[in-house]
């Protein structure tokens, strides 16, 4: 069970990266993975937002070296 979980998790992690190469502006980025309903402040996890920023700049980071 654990085996598929974590599987799930990184094709997850793939699909996150592999969007983040299509859009240059972290705020339209953010903007697509944020929850159409605004959670309360205390179901706001920073974790995930750090997460989301991590994955779109190492997908930039990427085109910048190909651009190279």
């Amino acid at each position: 069970m654990a085996g598929s979980r974590t599987t799930e998790k990184i094709i997850w992690l793939a699909d996150c990266y592999s969007l983040a190469k299509r859009f240059p502006d972290p705020v339209t980025w953010l903007a697509l993975l944020h929850l159409k309903k605004r959670p309360s402040n205390a179901e706001l996890n920073p974790f995930y937002y750090w997460l989301w920023m991590e994955i779109w700049k190492a997908a930039q980071n990427e085109q910048q070296i190909e651009a190279l």
